[in-house]
Order: structure tokens, then sequence, then C-alpha cells
């Protein structure tokens, strides 16, 4: 049995990282050049800091999606397939009366 991580977990981590690297390319772009540009100086810090949160908020995702498989494949690890005793053949299921021949 594969365990592969679902499309939309790795769209969504990659989103974040997306909207991070925007949000820091755009506070670095923006920062001012003199102090009589201080309104800019104050819209890059609150660019740096939404780039930040995008950053903790993609490596949150990253470690539920670690945690995630590593339980998937612990499960995995402790199941085992059916024997065939397990199952009932046409003789078991006609002798306790759950078919008709």
């Amino acid at each position: 049995m594969t365990l592969k991580t679902p499309i939309s977990s790795v769209l969504t981590v990659n989103g974040h990282f997306l909207q991070a690297f925007v949000l820091g390319a755009g506070a670095y772009w923006v920062w001012p050049s003199s102090p009589e540009w201080w309104g800019f100086g104050l819209l890059s810090i609150v660019l740096w800091f939404g780039a930040l949160s995008k950053t903790i908020e993609a490596l949150r995702a990253m470690v539920k999606i670690y945690g995630r498989e590593k339980e998937l494949a612990r499960l995995a690890a402790t199941s085992r397939a059916p024997d065939p005793s397990d199952l009932a053949d046409h003789n078991a299921l006609k002798n306790a009366g759950m078919i008709d021949d």
C-alpha cells in the first residue's frame, strides 16, 4: 500500500510559501530610500510580518502533513492482510443458510 500526500496538501503548503515570497519581495521593494517616505516603511514592516506569518503557517501545515503520514505508516505497519480462513467460502455460506443453491 502506497501512502501518497494529497495534492491539496502539497498545493496548500506551496501556496503559503508563494504568498510569503510575494509579501517578502513586496516588503523589500517598498522599503523607502529616505526618511521622508516613512509611510512606505510602515507598509514594508506590515508586509514583512505578513511574510513571516505565511512562512509559519506553511511550516505548521508541513508538520501536520508529516504527522498524518507518520500515523498512516504506523497503522499500515500494524495491519495485516486477511487470511483465507477469515473469509467465508461458498460452502460455509450455504451451511449457514445465507444463500440458496
